[in-house]
């Protein structure tokens, strides 16, 4: 990016629009993707255009670039497929000691040269090695790159040039590269390079014909001699913008590589990440328990009105294992919501703990569903998955079934809607505008949770710069338990930060806590008797909880979670389990953050679990403590396409 400004304000408005297009169409084009390098370019275009890689679609390429691994660490036995695809895999966020990543490095030194230390004798091949190095594992490229820099230094020639301009820009990232992770480089190949580079494009419209090989000398100004207004780039990246099809894709040589280089070459120069809300794609699983049995079903998005069904019998003991899924989380984060954070012994925790849950997740998967049900689910295209059950099987541990290759509230945007048989006159919704909509934020309430209090304060400026939504803030005991059931009527989103308690054996008397007092689920129902609000978030331990076992109490015996949603609200999320104070706090911060960026409550949530269990503490499992009872797919509130990118 331009040391001054970025290059969509200097002259190029259209330069957000050509990216957007063109990440659509490379997401149009995922389902049709096979070879690992179409897998591996489209997913480092589209997270350097949206810098964040925890998109429901990224999360699911990445996955089947996993899958095509070889047993060698190789991908199709191919150093330039494996290049790429150890980049893509590094861009989302994979570590050096992963053993996908170590694989890759295997396989890469095992093709090395020994005796001229380059691969193949090839420059491209080793540039793109060397390159991959420099950017995911310095160390690595200290050891093994000097007899390979010391062999391109002698491919260049009089005028700069070394092979071809691809091969030129390529050794002038490369060398830069090397340079500034401390190995000793002769900066007068970087010095020609750059300046056969500028004469090329000053002679000429562009250097090539195609995007996909423009992008090397592009990335080689803007790595080594970008300077704001460079009227060299500008020329390249008016040539990349008047040069793609209408349909947003670029086609010369390959649509997936030209278009995802292209991607590529104009993402960084970016004020802003890119900011692209998909509709959703959403998937219906349907869970009703009928006269002994189970019956399971899945709608397929675009599908026709056949739905296919299955029935199933679970035994009471293994209905009884099923619970335990949640207790191992409940026996892990042993601390919750507190004044002071409790570190808990490492002999608290099991070593394997998210190989038990997987292992568990994998059991349930087993159980609660069908083989047919799975093959259809294997094969979806649904990046949001809305989950029908009936409410007497709300205590099985839906969000953390396992198919074997992830939870599924990590690959679906999910979100449970209740089958209920009693009473209830349901509320329709719509999003409001920013302008109509009022926000109620209570952060630490009883003045003892230092995290929620700053919880409170970050998610109220989120809402009310990025939004300019008319937010209410109240923190430490700015808030009686009064003030609070008479403002319920008031607000259309309520933030909640603080304690709340949990009632096993009544629901109902299950209770937020406020300076002044409790206030019990049954308190609550009342004051929503006319009017409630969209969505609310219990940022607090236990307050999603109800029954273990539902066949044993009455259907009017609703914990926090159900009182709300009975009383009309839409979308509710809340916690299983105590969760650790300074994680709650992130997880909404981070949920918050999709929302004020337009995307579905589910996929803000989902989003908000991708980034917890990549950055949790050990023993931390707020990313599978939450529970969104609502319909994933619907907006918290309607923002505009200038909020998304402020």
């Amino acid at each position: 990016m331009f040391e001054d400004q970025a290059l969509d304000t200097l002259g190029f408005p259209d330069l957000t629009s050509a990216v957007l297009r063109g990440v659509r169409w490379l997401k149009g084009n995922a389902e049709n993707l096979t070879g690992a390098r179409d897998f591996a370019v489209t997913i480092s275009a589209i997270v350097a255009a949206e810098r964040n890689h925890h998109s429901q679609l990224v999360q699911r390429l990445i996955s089947s670039l996993v899958r095509l691994q070889a047993e060698n660490g190789s991908w199709s036995d191919e150093l330039w497929d494996t290049a790429w695809a150890a980049k893509a895999l590094h861009d989302v966020g994979y570590s050096p000691e992963s053993d996908q990543m170590r694989a890759a490095y295997g396989f890469i030194a095992s093709t090395r040269d020994p005796r001229t230390g380059t691969w193949y004798e090839e420059p491209f091949e080793t540039m793109l090695v060397l390159d991959l190095l420099a950017r995911t594992a310095p160390a690595m490229l200290s050891l093994l790159a000097p007899p390979g820099l010391t062999w391109l230094r002698t491919l260049q020639g009089v005028d700069g040039c070394i092979v071809g301009i691809r091969y030129t820009g390529m050794a002038a990232s490369v060398f830069h590269l090397a340079e500034k992770i401390g190995l000793s480089v002769d900066r007068t190949l970087i010095t020609n390079a750059i300046k056969h580079i500028r004469n090329v494009i000053r002679e000429q419209p562009i250097w090539t014909a195609a995007a996909w090989s423009n992008y090397y000398p592009l990335k080689a100004l803007l790595d080594c001699d970008n300077r704001s207004g460079d009227t060299d780039i500008l020329k390249a990246v008016r040539w990349f913008i008047d040069s793609q099809d209408s349909d947003g894709k670029w086609m010369q040589v390959s649509k997936v590589h030209d278009t995802a280089m292209a991607v590529l070459s104009l993402s960084g120069l970016l004020s802003v990440p890119l900011i692209d809300v998909s509709e959703p794609r959403i998937g219906v699983l349907s869970v009703f328990k009928e006269n002994g049995t189970i019956r399971v079903s899945f709608h397929e998005p675009g599908t026709g009105a056949i739905t296919p069904a299955e029935r199933l019998k679970i035994s009471d003991q293994v209905r009884e294992d099923l619970s335990r899924n949640q207790q191992l989380v409940v026996s892990t984060m042993r601390h919750g919501r507190a004044a002071q954070p409790v570190i808990p012994r490492a002999s608290e925790y099991s070593a394997d703990i998210d190989f038990e849950l997987e292992k568990n997740g994998r059991y349930a998967y087993g159980h609660l569903l069908p083989a047919r049900i799975q093959s259809v689910l294997q094969n979806s295209t649904a990046d949001h998955l809305r989950l029908e059950i009936d409410e007497r099987l709300i205590d099985l541990p839906w969000e953390l079934i396992h198919d074997g290759g992830e939870f599924l509230c990590l690959r679906y945007g999910l979100g449970r809607l209740l089958m209920s048989d009693q009473e209830f006159l349901p509320v329709r919704r719509r999003p409001r505008s920013a302008i109509d909509t009022r926000v109620l934020v209570v952060a630490d309430p009883t003045n003892d949770l230092p995290a929620a209090r700053l919880e409170g304060r970050r998610v109220a400026s989120l809402l009310r710069d990025r939004c300019k939504l008319r937010v209410d803030e109240f923190t430490t005991s700015g808030m009686t338990k009064k003030d609070f059931l008479l403002s319920l009527r008031t607000y259309d989103l309520i933030h909640f930060a603080g304690h709340a308690s949990h009632d096993p054996r009544s629901p109902d008397e299950s209770c937020l806590v406020f300076a002044d007092g409790e206030i019990p689920a049954f308190e609550i129902a009342r004051f929503l008797a006319t009017r409630s609000p969209a969505m609310v978030f219990l940022n607090a331990c236990w307050s999603a909880e109800e029954l273990r076992d539902p066949d044993l109490y009455s259907p009017m015996m609703r914990g926090l979670g159900r009182t709300f949603l009975y009383a009309g609200v839409t979308a509710f999320i809340g916690y299983l389990v105590p969760v650790p104070d300074e994680s709650a706090t992130q997880f909404a911060i981070t949920v918050y953050e999709g929302v004020v960026q337009g995307q579905s409550i589910g996929e803000s949530l989902r989003r908000a679990r991708v980034h917890c269990r990549n950055t949790k503490e050990q023993g931390d499992l707020t990313w599978c403590s939450a529970v969104l009872y609502g319909d994933p797919s619907a907006r918290a509130i309607e923002v505009s396409p200038d909020a998304r990118h402020s």
